[in-house]
Formats: structure tokens, sequence, C-alpha cells
């Protein structure tokens, strides 16, 4: 989707929103880190993120790789930065076919270092003319814009002739400069719906961090003189060696700035993060005075449109922003809720989706996790970083704890099989039936309670347009011993329970189940739309995700280095079954929990009920 159409929406709506800008990280480990760092910044519900360019090759591939993975794993709309000068001709060809091939739409046209005699192009304004020569009206295009003009140009004035040049040559926006004094932005824009620019114009905002990147960044970017930076300096001179009080002051001092540019009617704003999110995150969620308060259920009373943003899902799982996939992905196989990003991956090249019903016109065939040829190479050693090695004297206790605790404490994503925390719909059958099958052997990896015609606004397990109505199958889905299993199958194979189906698989892929064909799991009804089902589980599929789901218990240890697991993981992978059970009955829905109580007094508790936090690492990215 272009982001100029969502700014027109925003703007239209006089809705509050937002976007952040990162750069690529020098090293491999740095951009794994800068993609979960950006997977927990994307709970805010940016508009777009954007990611800078850099002149090395490297550095190219990997501003691609940021807005690919951003795009296709993450759904947020991304804008990829690509400078035009000094970059061979062929590279800037070949980077805007890649960016095609992965979905991006948006790009952000800078000119870069002062051109060099032989560079292709020696202005922005000229790449941009060849871009929609080239490529028609495929890319939304934002151009930057100086508040205080840029530092070559021959005065003010004729800066801003050069930005009108670019906007009428077809940028639909522009995002400003960081400045911190409102009144140079204000008369900015003013200056430049003067001249006859009248796109959005986005202020630029930098968080303040510390003490010398604040006069650093002054220095470089604010050329007026001004009361109201040098005040900013002042203020920080007696704290500068105590960079958490710099950084509790930047917050309050950029919420100010970002209100009172509200109050001016600005709606938008760039932040530049630096690779950072505390600050970020605290301006915008941190309760009001100090900061917008996003997340504060209670309304501010400023009379600024700074709600939070709509959570609302448009389906019950997540959505790329890649728009082929948009526009065609209708229906999903249930086995990946929990790791949506893999799915996601592994089927980024498929030609087409299915919509409508799961394989009613295609038969969708599952790659291969090599995500080296759709430009996010990283993608999967960013999954499975998630992931630390077991311990070496693992036992089935103290799996069950860990698992166990992931369920209570929210540290689902601990393990590789949870991408992010449990969704709120859990907490329906958390102590019923997940935490005491936890307890007794039986480690959950997925699950979902049933739900019978709630309305698509429930908070917890709603989904789609307002007015409709949702309705859900129970399922769970867990790892167990040989033993566990023939409990299991004692007891749900016998008649009373005829509304269950099941499907259960091991490592070496012995099958067995009673269902065939398709079930869809999830399902709503919407006016003035056919009943829409996203979510379904079938055999083929659930073999796909059997081949991942154990193959997970490995993922601490490289290819070849799968002896150094520990014995008792390595039974696991080798005997434990993988079972899938569904209550069909999703208006009494009471035939899932019965069996499993019965089963939970055929098997022995392995850990109590009140069981200790089990140790495990837990890694904080430092800002």
């Amino acid at each position: 989707m272009k982001i100029i159409d969502k700014i027109h929406d925003c703007l239209e709506r006089d809705s509050f929103f937002y976007s952040f800008e990162f750069f690529p990280p020098k090293t491999d480990a740095g951009l794994v880190n800068l993609l979960d760092r950006m997977e927990r910044m994307a709970e805010l519900k940016p508009t777009f993120v954007g990611a800078t360019w850099g002149m090395e090759a490297k550095t190219m591939n990997e501003t691609l790789e940021i807005c690919a993975t951003a795009q296709n794993l993450m759904g947020m709309e991304s804008l990829m930065h690509i400078t035009c000068t000094n970059t061979p001709f062929e590279v800037l060809k070949a980077s805007l076919r890649s960016a095609r091939e992965a979905g991006i739409q948006n790009l952000l046209v800078l000119r870069g270092a002062k051109a060099r005699p032989d560079s292709h192009f020696q202005q922005a304004s000229e790449f941009l003319a060849w871009i929609k020569k080239e490529h028609g009206d495929y890319f939304g295009i934002g151009v930057a814009g100086y508040p205080e003009g840029h530092e070559e140009a021959e005065s003010y004035q004729a800066d801003l002739q050069h930005l009108k040049e670019k906007v009428d040559k077809g940028a639909d926006f522009v995002i400003s400069q960081l400045f911190y004094d409102v009144d140079v932005f204000i008369r900015f824009v003013q200056d430049c719906r003067k001249v006859g620019i009248k796109c959005p114009i986005i202020p630029g905002i930098m968080p303040i961090n510390t003490y010398h990147q604040f006069e650093r960044m002054k220095r470089a970017f604010c050329k007026t003189k001004s009361e109201s930076i040098d005040a900013l300096s002042a203020k920080m001179q007696a704290m500068q060696k105590d960079d958490d009080e710099v950084k509790n002051f930047g917050v309050r001092e950029v919420t100010a700035i970002i209100k009172k540019l509200m109050r001016k009617g600005v709606r938008g704003f760039h932040f530049y993060t630096q690779n950072l999110e505390k600050s970020v995150t605290r301006i915008l969620t941190d309760p009001f005075p100090e900061g917008l308060g996003l997340l504060d259920d209670a309304a501010n009373d400023t009379g600024l449109p700074c709600a939070a943003p709509n959570n609302q899902r448009d389906l019950p799982w997540l959505q790329s922003a890649n728009m082929k996939r948009v526009c065609e992905e209708e229906v999903r196989p249930a086995f990946w809720s929990n790791r949506p990003k893999s799915y996601m991956a592994k089927t980024m090249s498929w030609d087409d989706f299915p919509n409508g019903r799961w394989g009613d016109s295609r038969s969708p065939a599952f790659g291969e996790e090599d995500h080296s040829h759709n430009h996010v190479s990283h993608a999967k050693q960013w999954l499975d970083a998630k992931s630390g090695p077991w311990s070496a004297n693992a036992t089935i206790a103290n799996v069950c704890e860990i698992f166990y605790n992931a369920l209570l404490n929210g540290d689902g994503p601990q393990l590789p099989w949870f991408e992010r925390t449990l969704a709120p719909e859990s907490d329906r059958i958390l102590k019923g039936c997940l935490s005491p099958m936890n307890r007794h052997g039986m480690v959950t990896i997925n699950s979902q309670p049933g739900v019978n015609g709630e309305r698509s606004d429930t908070r917890d397990v709603g989904w789609g347009p307002a007015g409709g109505y949702v309705y859900q199958k129970a399922y769970v889905e867990f790892f167990c011993s040989p033993a566990v299993a023939a409990k299991v199958f004692e007891v749900i194979t016998q008649p009373k329970y005829n509304q269950l189906t099941y499907m259960r698989a091991n490592s070496s892929g012995d099958f067995t189940a009673n269902q065939e064909g398709v079930n869809a799991v999830t399902w709503g009804v919407f006016p003035g739309k056919e009943i829409v089902q996203p979510t379904v589980v079938d055999t083929c599929s659930f073999m796909e995700w059997r081949k991942e789901a154990f193959a997970l218990w490995l993922a601490p240890y490289k290819p070849g280095e799968e002896r150094f697991c520990p014995p008792f993981i390595q039974e696991v992978y080798k005997t434990w079954w993988l079972i899938h059970i569904v209550d069909n009955d999703y208006v009494q829905d009471t035939q899932l929990d019965s069996a499993m109580a019965e089963v939970l007094k055929l098997v022995p508790e392995i850990i109590p009920e009140a069981a200790p936090r089990a140790d495990h690492v837990d890694v904080e990215m430092k800002e």
C-alpha cells in the first residue's frame, strides 16, 4: 500500500500517526538484534517504518532486507531510502527491481553525498523523474525537506524551489530534517505553502538520549540562533553526565515539542530512532503529561487527537504488508498461529495465496525455509535467536516447568514455538485446560478457546469489520511422551467424544488421524459479506508443520552439532508425539475439556501447581 494513502486517511480523520526510521547495523548480530527490536516496536502500530541507505554494497543489501522483513514478516509498511549520487546506475536499477520483488512499494528518494561529475544522477529530482518514467505509478515517493535550508543550497529560498521541483516531478510527501524549535518547522511549512508545495510535510523528530548527542545534532542541523534550543542546552548541562536523567528530560521535552506541533495542526511525526526503542516508546506511551499516553485507557484532557492506534484485527492472524498477499490471502492453517512470521517466510515464494477456501482452486506447496532468495536472509537467524540452549541436565520436570512458566508469566517468546506472547484469548482456557496439561507432561504450543457468536469487536477474540459475529472451535496442540499419548488416545477415541477430531505424528513421520479434508476452526459472519473462514486445519499442513515443530527442539544447535543436545531433549525429538485435537461442537464446547480432565486422572502430575519460575537466560538489549 502507498504510504501517502495511509497519510491521507489519517488526515481526513484528523488522526494522530507516526513512523519510525532505522539504519543498518554494522554486524550480522546487530542486524538480528535490530529485527528483534523492530518486532517489539511493531506493537506500537506505526503507520510505516523506514531504513536508511548506505554507500557500501553490504549496507544497501541490508537496507533492502530490513524493509523486506518489515513488509513481509512483520506486517509493517516499509519506506526504503535510496540515494542516487555515486551509486552505479546498474545498482540503482537492480535495487528497485529487488524492492518490487519484495513487495516494497514506497521509497524515500535522496541525493546523498555531493555528486561526482561522472555520477549518473546529480540531483534527487533527476532520479525521481527517472523512477516515474521507468516504474510509472508503482512506487509511492517521499523526499527530504530542510526546515533551515540544505547546507549546500545557495539560499533558503533556493532550497525551497528545489524541494518544489521534487514535488512537481512526483513526490507524494516530505519528511523534514530534525529540529528542536517548533517555530522553525511551522515557518518552513508556511513558506512551502507559499511557493506552491501542497503535499503533506511530516516533521522529523529525534529523541534526546544523551547530552553530547544533542549537542552534536544541534551543531549539525540547527543553524538558526534559537532561544528555545539554547534553553534546552542550558538545562542539560547540569545533568550531562547522568544519561538516565538526560533521557528522562529528553522524553518530557520532545513530548512537549510534539504537543506544541499538534496544537498547530500537525498530525504526523517521523521518529529518527537511532535504532533505540526506549525513548520513542516512552514518548508515545508514558501517561500524560510526561508522554502522549497512547496505552493509557484514561482519556487525555488536552483536546489533542493522540488516541491509541486501532488494534482491531482484520483477520485473526498477523497479516503481511505485501499488497499481493494482502489482496489474495484469506485463509491459513492454524498450526502456525504462534509462529506467523515463520509461515509467511515459508510461503513467500507462492505465486497465489488461498482465498475463500483453503485449496479450493490451488494446491499450495510449502517451500523450504531458505530465505536467501527472498531478501530476508537473516530472518531464520532472527527467529531462531529467540531460543536459548536447553539445560545440560534437562529432564521432563525441567521442560514441563519451563512451558508452564511460559504460560503463567508470559514468557512464551523464550521458547522457539512462540514468536510472541500468548494471545489474550488464551486466558479463557489457561487455568482449566492449558495449565494442568503442562503440569502433567503435555506441553502445549498452540490452542484456542471455543467461541459461539461473539461480537467482532470483543477485545480478546474479536476480528473483522464492525457489526459482525465470530465463531471458533476449541483446539489444543501439544507434545507428549508415548506413554501419555497412549492414555490420551484411550480417552478421546471413546464413542462419547464423537465430536473430537485429532491428528498425531512423530518426527519419523508416523501419522494417524480421524479427520479427512479441511476443517474450518475459525469463521466470521459480517454485514453484507459472505461467511469468512480464515483459519483451518488439514492433514497436509499438519504434516508440514510437524517437521518444523520437531526441528525446533534442536534449534539452539547448529547443523552437525545436534549431538551436544541434552539426552532427554534428543529423546523428546526421537520418541514423543505431536497431537492436535479439535472440539467440533462449538455450541456446547465441553468435549475437549471433559476428555482432557479424564486424561489428567490417568497420567501422573510432573510438577506442582505452584511451581517456581525456571531458571533461564533473559538477554536484554541495552541502549
